[in-house]
C-alpha cells in the first residue's frame, strides 16, 4: 500500500495494490522491507514504520533529512495512522482531515499568529503538535483544521516572517 501511494502520483498509468511493485521497479524504484520482530512473534503488529525515499524532490523540503533523502515515520495509535516524524522532527500528527504543516523558527507567538488568521476565516483547528530540534531553532509546526483556509489565508501564513515554508495537505 505505500508503494502504491508513492508510485501512483508520478505515474502516467493506473497504480493498484496489484501492479505497484511492478510499476515501481520499471520507474527504477528499489523497495527494501525490513520487519524488526520486537517480542519474538512474527505476527505481532506492526508498531511503526518508517519510508525514505531518495533521488526526488518534495514539496516539503523540511521532509528531507540530512543524507538527501525523503523521510517519514508513523504509527498506527487508537486506530487512527499518526505522523511522528517528519526529516529530522518529531511530531504527532493524526492523519486524517487536513493539516497545515509549516516549517519555522521557534519563537514565542507562532501559534497564535497562524491560529489567529484560520480563526479570522472560520477555519476550525483540530489539533496541533509542533516537533524542534532545539528551542529558538527550526521546528516544524502541523495544524490539523476542519475546514479548507482560503488562498488568501495560506498566502498570509506564509508571510509570516519566521515561517520559512509551507504545504497544505488535503488526507
Amino acid at each position: 500500500m505505500i508503494t502504491k501511494g508513492i508510485i501512483e502520483p508520478i505515474s502516467s498509468v493506473f497504480v493498484n495494490l496489484v501492479n505497484a511493485d511492478f510499476t515501481a521497479k520499471q520507474r527504477g524504484v528499489r523497495i527494501t522491507e525490513e520487519r524488526i520482530v520486537l517480542d519474538g512473534s512474527p505476527e505481532a503488529p506492526l508498531e511503526s514504520i518508517q519510508v525514505q525515499i531518495a533521488n526526488v524532490e518534495s514539496k516539503f523540503a523540511s521532509a528531507i533529512s540530512d543524507t538527501g533523502e525523503i523521510r517519514v515515520e508513523g504509527r498506527v495509535k487508537d486506530g487512527v495512522p499518526h505522523l511522528t516524524r517528519v526529516g529530522s522532527f518529531e511530531v504527532d500528527v493524526s492523519l486524517e482531515g487536513s493539516i497545515i504543516l509549516c516549517r519555522q523558527v521557534d519563537q514565542p507567538g507562532m501559534i497564535g499568529k497562524v491560529g489567529s488568521i484560520l480563526g479570522q476565516e472560520n477555519v476550525n483547528v483540530s489539533f496541533m503538535s509542533v516537533g524542534r530540534i532545539a528551542p529558538r531553532k527550526q521546528a516544524v509546526m502541523a495544524i490539523g483544521v476542519d475546514d479548507q483556509p482560503s488562498k488568501q489565508s495560506l498566502q498570509r501564513i506564509g508571510e509570516i516572517p519566521a515561517i520559512e515554508e509551507f504545504v497544505f495537505l488535503k488526507l
